[in-house]
């Protein structure tokens, strides 16, 4: 796996870890992370309006509150995930682990 220096920069920034931890947090937010296929309404249009954005973002995770942007196999960047849909999120991550 990949991570981009501005993806660096954005794991330290908006997660709060060190420089050594963010490939580590890379590899569990794409390991663990909710899929679009996952993910459910008002969520989901949130992850497919990602993707229209940026086309070439043909994986995005969101884990911890975060959206995790990849290309494939290297992350491109990771974002906030708007405040209205953190309540989403977590109810659907918490169903995904207990499948």
């Amino acid at each position: 796996m990949k991570v981009t220096k501005h993806a660096n920069k954005r794991i330290r920034e908006r997660c709060g870890v060190g420089k050594k931890s963010c490939d580590r947090m890379a590899e569990i937010a794409l390991a663990q992370g909710l899929s679009t296929k996952e993910a459910n309404g008002q969520l989901k249009r949130y992850m497919d309006a990602l993707y229209f954005y940026n086309k070439s973002a043909n994986n995005i995770r969101i884990y911890g509150g975060k959206a995790w942007i990849f290309n494939k196999e290297s992350l491109i960047t990771v974002l906030n995930v708007p405040a209205n849909l953190i309540n989403q999120a977590n109810t659907q991550t918490k169903r995904k682990k207990k499948n």
